[in-house]
């Protein structure tokens, strides 16, 4: 009897033992649960992100290449190589725009840079444009050219710590913000259309056949004059009923954080009927 209590508890002791007993750990980690992916920037995924420093340009393009289909182009339109600033033109293949190269930086922005109708590479004035002791690079951009209608838009490229923007100052917000501006005065029985800001203004003389009905001033060309770091912007006024260009309107560039305004706003007579 006594012998079978031994055995019984020998045999508990020895099942106790072998439960205490440690695995090798042999096992295989389950999978981490999958981290979502980040998604991917507007540059990211742009066409013309694959762009490296070394895939661009070192010649200044010909006007009359601009506008290649053939395949994805990338045309230098100017530089300041004393800055290491480099302006480039993009076809539609790379997503159209432009893009900005400071040193090895790029910065790309979704803006014309010529028309097709009337191909020009643009002009670049590296100037201080807003008082702040900090140059600012300043691009004329011919956007079209018929006759004597002739529009260009002006670019002003600022840099902060990293990053660039662009004041874009074009034609057609030029011509809303003079017109807004501007007084106009018909007087029918004699056909004299006036012009006029301040002290400033041009008469025209409407033809015959277009008194009843003299039609809508206009603004339809503008060209930017750059005197140290100051640009006016020249802008022709005629009537859309007789084509006439025959006055002027003159105003000085003032630059805000987000925009700009017209200062010294004057009219100037180009035919005095």
């Amino acid at each position: 009897m006594r012998k079978q209590i031994l055995i019984a508890l020998l045999c508990t002791l020895a099942l106790l033992s072998a439960c205490g007993k440690e695995e090798p750990l042999n096992w295989t980690p389950s999978p981490a649960p999958p981290q979502p992916t980040p998604p991917a920037t507007a540059d990211e995924d742009a066409l013309w992100s694959s762009l490296t420093v070394d895939d661009l340009p070192t010649s200044l393009a010909d006007p009359n290449d601009l506008f290649s289909e053939d395949s994805p182009q990338v045309y230098l339109l100017g530089c300041k190589l004393g800055e290491e600033l480099y302006l480039y033109g993009l076809n539609d293949g790379y997503g159209g725009g432009i893009l900005l190269r400071q040193g090895e930086s790029l910065t790309h922005f979704d803006q014309q840079f010529t028309s097709s109708q009337s191909p020009a590479l643009p002009e670049l004035y590296l100037t201080d444009t807003d008082g702040d002791s900090q140059a600012e690079l300043a691009v004329r951009y011919l956007m079209a050219a018929q006759g004597d209608r002739i529009a260009y838009d002006l670019h002003i490229y600022r840099w902060t710590e990293d990053t660039c923007s662009d004041l874009a100052v074009t034609h057609e917000v030029c011509a809303e913000k003079a017109l807004a501006e501007v007084t106009t005065d018909y007087d029918s029985g004699t056909g004299k259309f006036t012009l006029s800001y301040g002290a400033t203004s041009a008469v025209y003389q409407v033809p015959g056949q277009y008194q009843s009905d003299p039609g809508q001033l206009i603004l339809d060309t503008c060209f930017f004059r750059e005197q140290d770091g100051v640009f006016t912007v020249v802008q022709g006024a005629r009537l859309d009923t007789t084509d006439v260009l025959f006055a002027n309107v003159l105003a000085t560039i003032d630059y805000e954080e987000d925009g700009f305004t017209l200062r010294d706003i004057r009219v100037e007579p180009t035919t005095v009927v």
